[in-house]
């Protein structure tokens, strides 16, 4: 098993208290799944208790074992109730109640934060940390970079697997299947992990022909009409035809760490405004990786790239069918789906070396379908890199 690095973890919660004691904040008690993962290396039941100053302490439900097996942090103690929790606020931050606490309440359920407020920790003051929590991890590491490198490699078996797989008449729902065989072969964990409330993602979204572009519920350019209103998005019933544009969208989780991918195929030639558009689609990424460096402003190249768009007379359909389209062009990635940067209309955000972010320009034309690729990028002092190797060509099969 792999496990995370000690001197990560260490780094990481350096970090953090010094952002920690930047704000006034005497300690921070951390329990959502991703943000435990990341500044312990496990994601056991429990909660982090992070001091401005001073030794962090993991108080854990279940299991410690596992805990301390996985987890480089020291100490990892018991947690029998959440009436101890108080105790350990205290001892970890060396002094009583009133005190400024940190909660992720950007996750946190109401219930539970009212919980807190009104009787676990009644005299403190709770305040909101999740936002610098997101600023830390929004910055990778060179650890993280080379395990979204390995998400990579599995996105990259998935669609060289797509010519050999698919075939007239085969439905979106089997080749979906399919690919997540693949998928999960080359070491895919199977699910990834977001921070927005609502929003769900799936393998990924497996779309061709027309139907490609029934408009999202989601926050995305894409969706598709799935099987059930359930979960209405992604592969549904059709059977791939020929002269089909088939659109392979996937998000592959390696040790936690995601790679959005999208890569095109037709069945046969594909219809020449699919065609023409995709040729734009690569100068837009050949644009963002040349543009996109340290010191640029996230809302300033969306509003440079719209009016390449423009320009190309391609702005109708863009980013998803008419009325419907999204105002963003790139989301960050890493532990989360729905990490910063975001290059969306507005935005103010400065990037910096070492951030991540998935760059997917997309199409939708009612009753034609769909078109745009996707790569997982980060950005370097030179402009971008991807991470993704899978070839950028729309592939005929």
């Amino acid at each position: 098993m792999r496990i995370v690095p000690s001197e990560e973890i260490a780094g990481r919660l350096v970090t953090f208290q010094a952002g920690l004691k930047k704000l006034g904040v005497h300690a921070a008690i951390l329990r959502q799944n991703t943000d435990l993962y990341y500044f312990t290396g496990t994601v056991q039941d429990g909660y982090l208790i992070v001091p401005a100053e001073g030794q962090p302490i993991f108080a854990v439900r279940r299991d410690v074992q596992r805990a301390q097996q996985q987890s480089p942090l020291r100490p990892i103690l018991p947690l029998g109730s959440l009436k101890e929790l108080p105790g350990l606020v205290e001892e970890a931050v060396g002094v009583p109640a009133p005190r400024t606490l940190g909660l992720e309440l950007d996750v946190l359920p109401a219930a539970t934060f009212f919980f807190f407020d009104e009787k676990l920790l009644p005299k403190d003051h709770l305040v909101d940390v999740g936002g610098l929590i997101r600023q830390i991890r929004m910055v990778k590491s060179s650890w993280e970079i080379s395990m979204m490198r390995e998400a990579a490699r599995i996105s990259h078996a998935v669609a060289q697997a797509v010519p050999d797989l698919a075939r007239e008449g085969m439905g979106e729902w089997e080749l979906m299947a399919e690919l997540q065989r693949v998928a999960l072969l080359n070491g895919h964990l199977g699910f990834s992990r977001v921070r927005a409330f609502n929003l769900e993602i799936f393998f990924g979204h497996i779309l061709s022909g027309p139907e490609a572009a029934t408009p999202s519920y989601a926050d995305a350019p894409t969706g598709g009409a799935g099987i059930s209103p359930a979960f209405g998005q992604g592969s549904g019933r059709r059977s791939l035809k020929r002269g089909d544009l088939l659109s392979v969208d996937t998000m592959m989780n390696h040790h936690g760490y995601l790679n959005d991918q999208t890569r095109n195929f037709s069945l046969g030639a594909p219809h020449p405004v699919l065609r023409d558009t995709y040729r734009l689609c690569r100068d837009l990424h050949q644009w963002l990786r040349e543009n996109a460096k340290p010191g640029a402003v996230t809302g300033e190249l969306y509003d440079s790239a719209v009016a390449l768009v423009e320009k190309a007379g391609k702005r109708r359909h863009f980013m998803g069918p008419e009325d419907s389209g999204v105002s963003f062009l790139a989301h960050g990635l890493g532990l989360e789906v729905d990490e910063l940067p975001f290059i969306a209309r507005g935005q103010k955000m400065v990037l910096q070396e070492g951030m991540t972010l998935a760059f997917e320009p997309k199409w939708a034309f009612p009753g034609l379908g769909i078109v745009g690729y996707e790569n997982t990028y980060v950005v370097t002092r030179d402009g971008l890199d991807s991470l993704n190797i899978t070839p950028e060509d729309l592939v005929v099969i």
